[in-house]
């Protein structure tokens, strides 16, 4: 029988840092308890997935502590579209500041466009991705479009490749601004190496170089009911630093 109670932990050493959350699974969604290192009084109170209608969900939380809460409302408005509208408490004086999210997903010939619009804002991102399977060497490709970034994007993820047992993956992100944007260019390469399906490791390189840095080492480890992840620095004077390690616990009651 499958429990509706569980308790998930997240312990950062970098920050010294116990996040907990007791969760409880309901008929529609589920409630949940966030605290950190124990303290209860600064507990954050909340509901998530909840549907009141098979084309409606519902998520709020509510901070006793400071007074502030937030309620986010998921509606398929059919056409392969969602509208997202999620104010926070107490409401912004300027009812033009609460977020709204269009999202339309459509499918054109072999070409997948993902078009997300947040009309107060004046905002838009347009995403068109394919399926490269059919290639010898890619296994997807996209071009996303931001406004008011005003940056173009261009990702391409290579297909896994078997070498020494490890199952090898790279993905190039080629981000440009283009008119009136204060964006910079940026060069992304991604290398991830699943060793098995337990144990994964990523390295991202970035140009030019975050903070001075030749990339960012992060290895994930699943042991069972705890999952740790291990991240550090690789400087420009082959150094590592920043060293981090989160574990995460997950129990069912």
């Amino acid at each position: 029988m499958a429990s509706n109670l569980r308790y998930i932990g997240t312990m950062d050493t970098g920050k010294s840092n116990l996040n907990s959350r007791a969760e409880i699974k309901l008929d529609s969604g589920k409630a949940y308890l966030d605290f950190d290192q124990g303290n209860l009084n600064a507990g954050k109170l909340g509901i998530k997935e909840f549907k009141p209608h098979s084309k409606v969900s519902t998520s709020l939380w509510f901070q006793p502590s400071t007074n502030k809460g937030g309620l986010e409302v998921v509606g398929d408005v059919g056409h392969d579209t969602t509208v997202t509208v999620s104010p926070n408490y107490p409401l912004p004086s300027d009812v033009m500041q609460v977020p709204v999210k269009l999202v339309t997903k459509k499918k054109v010939k072999a070409v997948d466009a993902k078009v997300t619009a947040q009309p107060l804002q004046k905002a838009v991102n347009v995403e068109l991705s394919k399926n490269l399977s059919n290639t010898k060497h890619f296994q997807k490709g996209s071009v996303t479009i931001d406004h008011p970034k005003d940056t173009i994007s261009l990702q391409l993820q290579t297909k896994q490749y078997d070498w020494q047992n490890i199952k090898h993956d790279l993905r190039l992100t080629i981000m440009t601004p283009f008119g009136n944007s204060t964006q910079s260019a940026k060069n992304t390469l991604l290398y991830t190496g699943e060793v098995n399906k337990d144990l994964k490791v990523t390295a991202e390189m970035c140009q030019p170089q975050a903070k001075g840095n030749l990339a960012k080492l992060s290895a994930k480890y699943k042991m069972g009911d705890i999952e740790a992840v291990a991240s550090c620095d690789l400087t420009g004077e082959r150094k590592l630093e920043n060293h981090n390690l989160q574990l995460k616990t997950t129990l069912d009651i």
